[in-house]
């Protein structure tokens, strides 16, 4: 039997939210945000009323591409406003997917 923690709606293996700080919304990802994680967050519609200027990806610990696909357009409008995005404290597996993927430059990273 597979226990959901309450603190996680998105299940056991990882989850996204949207905190709000004094520089704006920030989009938090944290354990393992794969396709299915993603999934739900699509389903649940959660959508800052303002686009995040920022993603904390300091506590994930995996991350795949469709899940940097949820980052890259989840940050898109920050960037069309001509504020380039902060990639909070990338841990080594989400950094080399950000360099394989060419992502990197859409975001300024703050180790």
């Amino acid at each position: 039997m597979q226990t959901i923690r309450e603190s996680a709606p998105f299940g056991p293996l990882g989850d996204i939210d949207v905190v709000d700080e004094e520089t704006g919304p920030v989009l938090r990802l944290r354990g393992e945000v794969d396709a299915a994680v993603v999934a739900i967050w699509d389903a649940a519609a959660r959508r800052p009323g303002r686009a995040p200027v920022a993603v904390d990806v300091s506590a994930t610990t995996f991350l795949d591409c469709r899940a940097l696909r949820l980052v890259v357009q989840e940050t898109e409008a920050a960037r069309r406003s001509g504020r380039l995005p902060e990639l909070r404290r990338p841990t080594q597996s989400v950094q080399r997917l950000v360099d394989l993927t060419g992502a990197g430059p859409l975001f300024a990273t703050v180790a």
